[in-house]
C-alpha cells in the first residue's frame, strides 16, 4: 500500500521519482507521515511531515520538519529541473550554539552532507537559517530564556528517484534535533490516517 495518495494526473516522470516512496523508510527517532501538499506552488506536489517526541512531559518537540516534493514543466529554466524540493526544519538551539557565530553555516553543511551521504544529486540550492531568541517579561519573566534554528531550504534534484533527498531530509531533521547523521538505523513509516 503506498504511503502517498496517488494522483492519476502525476506526470509520468513525476510517478517515477515517487515511486521509492511507495514504502519508504525513515530513521527510527523520527514521527513521518504524509501532509496535505501546498496549493497552487506547482502543478503537482507530495508533503511529508516529521517529528522528533520529546519523551518528557513536555508537550513539545526537540525537533519538526516538513519536506515539499514539487513537478512543475513550465519552471525548468528558473530550477534547472522539473522537480523542486521544499524543506522546512526547526528545533530548540542548544545554549552553547546559541552563542556560536558561525551557526548557520554548521547547518547548513549538516544539509550538505546528508545529501551527499544518501548520493542526492541536485542544483539550484538555496536557503535561509534563522535564529529566534525569546526571552520571559512580565508574568512570564521566570521562564528560561529559549533560541530556536529554523532552516529553510530549496533544492532541484537532477536524479529519477527522490528516495535519496527524502533519506537526506529525515538525517537533517534528526540531526537538528541532536542525534547523529550517521545514524544508519531506519523502520519503515506507517500510512496517515
Amino acid at each position: 500500500m503506498a504511503n502517498f495518495e496517488t494522483q492519476e494526473d502525476l506526470p509520468a516522470e513525476f510517478q517515477l521519482a515517487l515511486k521509492d516512496l511507495i514504502d519508504p523508510y525513515t530513521r527510527p527517532e523520527l514521527s513521518t507521515h504524509q501532509i496535505a501538499s501546498p496549493n497552487g506552488i506547482a502543478p503537482a506536489a507530495v508533503a511529508y511531515s516529521a517529528d522528533v517526541p520529546d519523551n518528557t512531559e513536555a508537550a513539545s518537540n526537540r525537533g519538526v520538519g516538513r519536506i515539499v516534493f514539487l513537478h512543475d514543466p513550465a519552471q525548468f529554466e528558473t530550477w534547472g529541473s522539473r522537480m523542486r524540493v521544499i524543506a522546512y526544519v526547526k528545533s530548540p538551539l542548544e545554549a552553547e550554539m546559541e552563542l556560536e557565530e558561525d551557526s548557520a553555516s554548521y547547518y547548513w553543511d549538516i544539509l550538505k552532507r546528508a545529501l551527499e551521504k544518501h548520493g542526492a544529486i541536485s542544483t539550484h540550492e538555496a536557503g535561509t537559517i534563522t535564529k529566534m531568541s525569546s526571552t520571559g517579561m512580565g508574568a512570564l519573566a521566570t521562564e528560561q530564556r529559549k533560541t530556536e534554528i529554523e532552516l529553510r531550504a530549496s533544492w532541484s534534484p537532477l536524479d529519477t528517484s527522490l528516495a535519496p533527498h527524502f533519506a537526506a531530509w529525515q538525517d537533517l531533521v534528526a540531526a537538528m534535533a541532536g542525534f547523529a547523521i550517521e545514524g544508519d538505523s531506519v523502520v519503515k513509516i506507517s500510512k496517515a490516517v
